[in-house]
């Protein structure tokens, strides 16, 4: 499954579903937030979380990436861009089209599934779509799309 994203007092956190509640995280330490206890009851120091109920929230939704290679937007093999992938500059976007693949000289990962390694400097751009779930699965979906400079500087925070 994955990661599920809030928007609490304007800012972007992970947030996970717990019973009724939401538990919203953070690697920096925000006002009201605690260290964090993970479901064996041990408690982190470099992880903080708060607990808050849905209408504290503006939004919970999953985020889907995808990478703009040459004029066509492909999926990120794992979902989302990882600090190593943007420490090594290598990108790793797939298709389950076998016309794509070959169009775009996509190694044969497994059966459906074609792979390519990209760099920073192939990525014409990032869309971000966002899909409302839980209680906000009424609201439309949302795209962003960075490109250029917002993309350099988008791609740092993640280091």
């Amino acid at each position: 499954m994955s990661d599920m994203y809030c928007v609490y007092n304007g800012k972007k956190y992970k947030i996970k579903k717990k019973n009724d509640k939401y538990i919203i995280t953070s690697r920096v330490r925000k006002e009201d937030f605690i260290n964090y206890i993970d479901v064996l009851g041990n408690e982190h120091s470099e992880l903080f979380m708060k607990i808050v109920n849905a209408n504290e929230v503006d939004i919970i939704y999953n985020e889907d990436i995808l990478i703009k290679y040459k004029d066509k937007y492909f999926h990120l093999f794992a979902d989302k861009v990882s600090r190593n992938a943007v420490l090594a500059d290598s990108y790793m976007i797939w298709t389950n089209s076998e016309q794509l693949a070959q169009e775009y000289i996509f190694e044969k990962k497994e059966q459906f599934v074609f792979i390519k390694y990209i760099t920073r400097k192939e990525i014409g751009a990032v869309k971000i779509v966002k899909t409302p779930v839980l209680d906000f699965k009424d609201i439309e979906q949302s795209e962003e799309i960075i490109e250029g400079d917002a993309l350099d500087s988008w791609l740092s925070e993640l280091i």
